[in-house]
């Protein structure tokens, strides 16, 4: 626990709060699996062939001393759980710099503590690791490891001379529009297969739309065109209609007004294939009138495109009604797939090295001036002639004049004069493939290593000729005690899949036929020098746990982007329960109910299909041997106007306890709401009335007593706890006090427990309150009661976007006093807390899935 957050936590004091000095701390046992996520970063520890780091985009760090095979959560004091890149001092070999979100992070004692160096942070000098631009951002010189250098995502590049505590920028980028310091930049990374940007519309009340002649924008390129480039509207029923082809925009490096009339565009196909029943009744153009949405698409980018906008706005002849012009203040664009939006920037620095044989040499990769090197320590610095667009580049350590760079969407580059001249080294890579590293055998310069990825597939490349050709080693030997995804049943052999996304490339120093590759979903390692591969994630829990419940001595949990999974024997091993290879329903599960119905062990979940429209409900009646998929009485696209996250989720489901046929689910979103469900979960209703605000996270509950009686948890404008007495034809607000109620609880007796800042109970059914703490500098998110007694109560304490800080908290007296019992677990701030009476344990999932005896 870092000093400054205890202290600002107990100054607020929860009622008569119990500090972990007063006892023993509490051990919270890791019972998760590994791999399911994205990991982005790793290095090897200079001197015992074992040790390896590695960081991930959201449960922080990890180490392996036993050659990647079996890894463990460092986290103790980490500033941020998102880790982009990591370097290791070869003269102090415990001493370990993670690049985070947040900003630098440094270890002298091989990861198990870490210091935040707050000048790094990301509103001071932004040293720091950041997703789809960071590879290597630290160097540390190996003759001297007081001086590192960083590569930061600012566009400067920093030294320092003392061992990260003080920093002098040695080069600053060429502002990228600098021009236009009020134009909404977007890059779509090159080798992505998209990018995009939304904004609501919302006709002017002043204006006719007979008057109106189109959309339009004001726009400049950057000069690089992506695979092609569109606008989509969308109107009432779902319908949703495409432009033209618009990439010739990007082309242009002046600014340009282009309006799109209504004949500019047509049905989009797409969603015309997801929905032929609905787009029947489409109008074949769009009317400005009942548009509320627009998209910026840019697909197929195998360079990075950049291009400008000034405005966006309903062309009325002469006239025009802006939409939205001040882009470096609004926060109603919001983005998705591979694209960066902001005011014009200077571009990034992704990498840096330092020579081994010559530290004076330093070499560094940058979006948009390509690779610059410095044979003076930094002093001064040449810009040379590769691509403009580098990730990361290599200097041999047995040969100080070889340099490589990884160029993205331009392929391999190579020289053999210290940088004076390059030429293009990609024969047998395919041109489709971004590059984003390059390494080089400390032992061969002959021996190269590249990575690079086409959409969501990922290559790695070796050449034992310097580059003159390459051969592809693109598979990975799936490993099933390391990760359960995918595995389902208990003699399931391992098969082989494609690897995905590798972000960087550790040679192991004192092996160098040992690599590692941190990548998407399964990072992996080779003892052959790259021609095999194996999974390589035991421990290396990334799992975003979104539920967790027991039945009959099994262990259900819900997780984003990975299914339900199933364990047998307490968390010791897991099995998956579904998606069982099936596209319709791969993506984010939200909740699980696990129950006897009829003599049958029904299971039901939630889920948000990645590439499927919509939100589907899964219903087993033989314990998840079989499933059937329901979307009938669901809302066939997922709302977007007032919910959490740019979209509507299923995030909330509820069981009648005295009849579990009745189920209740909550999909966030004002045309969403709460679904009634009669037949166990097969159909669907949307209650016809609904509570006052549809925002909402985990909070529906049915009251045990009354099964009439039900409680709707809801955030923002209009948030608090709803009530309603009558299964949903009226509801009342019973909490005004919270305005954000991420989740709720009901006991048996029908005790009603409301967290926010603070934590309330009721237990008339929310006619009054008690408040049990006193203040809290977070969001109360995961709560549990004892069902065996009433008076031990948990519940934990979170900040949103990754920053490491969170509390778990228990009262043994009915929330009178409290007690930390955070811990040493591994991910700060779960956001579900669940008991398990059968073995008396606490579980608590977020990212990653941990327990303790309580």
């Amino acid at each position: 626990m870092r000093a400054t957050h205890f202290a600002a936590f107990a100054c607020l004091a929860l009622s008569a709060f119990a500090s972990a000095a007063d006892a023993p701390a509490t051990h919270w046992e890791w019972c998760g699996w590994g791999g399911g996520g994205y990991f982005w970063a790793a290095a090897w520890h200079p001197t015992k062939p074992g040790t390896i780091y590695m960081g991930g985009d959201c449960l922080g760090m990890y180490r392996s001393d036993d050659g990647a095979k079996h890894w463990k959560i460092i986290n103790n004091g980490l500033a941020h759980y998102a880790v982009y890149s990591v370097a290791v001092d070869r003269k102090s070999p415990d001493t370990v710099y993670a690049a985070t979100e947040a900003g630098l992070c440094k270890s002298t004692d091989a990861g198990e503590h870490w210091e935040f160096l707050p000048e790094t942070g990301r509103k001071k000098l932004r040293i720091t690791g950041e997703r789809n631009v960071s590879v290597h951002a630290i160097a540390v010189d190996p003759s001297d490891g007081r001086i590192v250098y960083a590569a930061s995502p600012g566009g400067r590049l920093y030294k320092s001379e003392d061992g990260a505590r003080s920093w002098a920028a040695v080069y600053t980028l060429a502002p990228v529009g600098a021009d236009e310091p009020d134009a909404l930049q977007c890059e779509f990374a090159g080798g992505a297969p998209f990018g995009a940007f939304l904004l609501q519309l919302k006709w002017p009340a002043d204006a006719n739309t007979a008057d109106c002649k189109g959309l339009g924008l004001t726009f400049k390129g950057g000069g690089i065109a992506p695979g092609n480039a569109y606008v989509t509207v969308w109107g009432p029923n779902g319908a949703v209609w495409r432009s033209r082809d618009l990439r010739e925009m990007f082309e242009k490096t002046e600014w340009q007004d282009v309006v799109l009339t209504a004949d500019d565009f047509t049905i989009d196909p797409q969603h015309a294939k997801q929905k032929p029943e609905q787009a029947k009744g489409w109008p074949k153009r769009p009317d400005w009138g009942t548009v509320h949405r627009m998209d910026f698409t840019c697909a197929k980018m195998s360079k990075t495109a950049v291009g400008f906008i000034r405005a966006i706005y309903y062309s009325l002849g002469d006239a025009r009604k802006v939409v939205l012009k001040d882009f470096s203040n609004d926060k109603s664009v919001s983005t998705y797939g591979s694209i960066h939006t902001g005011a014009p920037k200077l571009g990034s620095f992704a990498s840096v090295c330092v020579s081994a044989k010559e530290p004076q040499t330093v070499l560094a990769a940058s979006s948009t001036s390509g690779a610059i090197l410095s044979g003076d320590g930094g002093k001064s610095w040449t810009a040379l002639q590769t691509p403009k667009a580098v990730k990361s580049v290599a200097i041999s350590e047995s040969d100080p004049s070889v340099f490589f760079a990884a160029c993205a969407g331009d392929g391999v580059y190579k020289s053999t004069d210290k940088g004076k001249t390059w030429v293009s080294v990609s024969a047998g890579i395919d041109p489709k493939c971004s590059m984003t590293d390059v390494a080089i055998s400390p032992e061969n310069p002959q021996d190269v290593y590249c990575i690079g990825r086409i959409g969501w597939n990922g290559k790695f490349y070796h050449s034992q000729d310097g580059g003159k050709s390459w051969a592809d080693s693109s598979q990975v030997a799936m490993n099933f005690t390391a990760d359960a995804t995918e595995r389902f049943s208990v003699d399931e052999p391992p098969r082989k899949t494609k690897l995905s996304n590798p972000t960087t490339i550790a040679i192991c120093p004192s092996n160098p036929r040992t690599i590692f590759l941190p990548a998407n979903w399964r990072p992996c390692v080779s003892e052959d020098g790259g021609k095999s591969w194996t999974e390589s994630d035991y421990g290396a829990d990334i799992s975003c746990v979104q539920d967790i419940r027991f039945h009959e001595g099994r262990t259900y949990v819900a997780v984003m982007d990975e299914g339900l999974l199933e364990s047998p024997d307490h968390g010791a091993t897991w099995l998956q329960v579904w998606p069982k290879r099936e596209p319709q329903v791969s993506g984010h599960y939200w909740r699980v109910i696990a129950g006897d119905v009829g003599g049958a062990n029904r299971l039901i979940g939630t889920c948000s299909p990645w590439n499927y429209p919509g939100n589907c409900v899964l219903v087993s009646d033989d314990g998840g041997k079989t499933h059937k998929v329901s979307k009938a009485g669901l809302p066939k696209d997922r709302p977007t106007l007032n919910t959490m996250w740019g979209q509507g989720y299923p995030r909330a489901l509820a069981a009648d306890p005295k009849d579990p046929k009745v189920l209740y689910m909550g999909i966030d979103g004002d045309n969403a709401g709460i679904f009634k469900s009669e037949d166990g979960g097969y159909t669907w209703k949307q209650l016809e009335h609904q509570p006052g605000s549809r925002r909402m996270f985990y909070g529906l509950a049915v009251d045990p007593t009354d099964s009439k009686r039900l409680y709707w948890g809801s955030c923002g404008e209009r948030g608090g706890l709803y009530r309603s007495e009558d299964a949903g034809e009226s509801w009342q607000l019973v909490m005004k006090d919270e305005t954000w109620v991420f989740n709720l609880l009901v006991t048996a007796d029908g005790t009603v427990y409301c967290p926010g800042k603070n934590l309330w109970r009721s237990t008339d059914h929310g006619n009054t309150w008690k408040k049990l703490t006193n203040g809290n500098e977070g969001q109360i998110v995961g709560l549990e009661v004892n069902p065996a007694d009433a008076k031990t109560i948990w519940f934990s304490t979170l900040k949103w976007g990754g920053e490491r800080w969170g509390y778990v908290m228990k009262s043994s007296d009915g929330g009178g006093t409290w007690q930390d019992v955070t811990g040493d677990i591994g991910y700060r701030g779960p956001i579900i807390l669940r008991f398990d009476p059968a073995t008396s344990e606490l579980w608590a999932g977020g990212v990653g899935l941990f327990k303790t005896r309580q």
